[in-house]
């Protein structure tokens, strides 16, 4: 049986990692990878952008299959990629918007996003070295433009002003202390995530958007501080949670929140909370869809 053109491009990046590894057996599978997609040069236009990029996807799970890898290195799943470019689009209110995504490690999900929306500018802050390298050459080998800070969020960028945030957001304790963050805990170590969340925020436009994996108990445990933010220089949109089948436990269930920047609660619109479907069924999922399509075109309405 002839192969896809999908399968075709995940094979030329299998092969090619493995003769990077064979001339450097020091490397990481992930960093051998990032050289091999460096020197494959496909013609523009040969392969459909999504059987390049999910080529791609799979060369890099076979990778994390044969070497183990931090959690932060794992990829954004398609299902939930596809769920946050829905709601890029949704918010998204004229082409040539610039779309930051905070740690944005390998750049898969900044690629998801250029998948359903396409006139996008795509900018990202990963502080990973190795993963801000994959980053650079995904976009090479994908030939997408996106503008990659190599440092974290949380510290000074020079970003322009963001119209929109996102961000799959690694989750755990920032090491040093920190200045002028409403989500710092007034003791101890704070949250990551929690910081990320306002310092992308802190570049996006006044109304701008932001689209955010967080933990789905950032708003209960020892979370005042996040309380304290949405309550006054954010506004919550929608706190979406995701299917259970998506983790395998319950301490790691994630959800997606959606924030405005500045806080002025919409009037007569209740914040859209929710349960995700299971992905794979598919007349669910678009009856969700329908609900958030509906919930915006509402929000659209009072927001003017």
């Amino acid at each position: 049986m002839a192969k896809s053109d999908l399968e075709k491009v995940y094979q030329l990046i299998v092969d090619q990692t493995e003769a990077v590894l064979k001339e450097n057996s020091d490397m990481s599978r992930i960093e051998a990878m990032s050289e091999a997609l460096l020197s494959i040069d496909i013609d523009e236009g040969k392969y459909a952008y999504s059987d390049m990029r999910k080529g791609v996807q799979f060369a890099y799970l076979y990778q994390l299959n044969k070497e183990s890898v931090q959690p932060n290195h794992q990829l954004t799943p398609d299902s939930i990629g596809y769920l946050i470019a829905h709601l890029v689009e949704l918010f998204k209110e004229e082409d040539g918007i610039n779309v930051l995504d905070a740690g944005s490690g390998t750049g898969h999900l900044s690629m998801t996003i250029r998948e359903h929306a396409e006139n996008v500018n795509l900018y990202g802050a990963e502080v990973d070295p190795v993963l801000a390298r994959f980053n650079v050459a995904l976009c090479e080998f994908l030939k997408v433009p996106m503008d990659i800070y190599p440092q974290n969020i949380i510290e000074p960028a020079m970003l322009s002003d963001m119209d929109i945030a996102v961000g799959d957001l690694p989750i755990g304790y920032y090491p040093l202390d920190v200045e002028g963050f409403t989500t710092a805990f007034k003791e101890g170590r704070s949250f990551a995530h929690l910081l990320m969340i306002e310092a992308a925020m802190n570049y996006v436009k006044e109304d701008g958007i932001g689209i955010f994996v967080v933990p789905s108990n950032i708003l209960e445990e020892n979370n005042e501080t996040i309380k304290e933010y949405i309550s006054t220089e954010a506004t919550l949109l929608m706190f979406l949670n995701l299917p259970d089948t998506l983790f395998k436990t319950e301490n790691m269930h994630k959800s997606i929140i959606v924030l405005k920047k500045g806080y002025k609660p919409i009037e007569d619109i209740e914040v859209l909370l929710g349960d995700v479907p299971d992905f794979k069924n598919a007349e669910q999922m678009k009856l969700f869809l329908d609900r958030t399509d509906a919930w915006h075109d509402k929000y659209a309405v009072k927001k003017k």
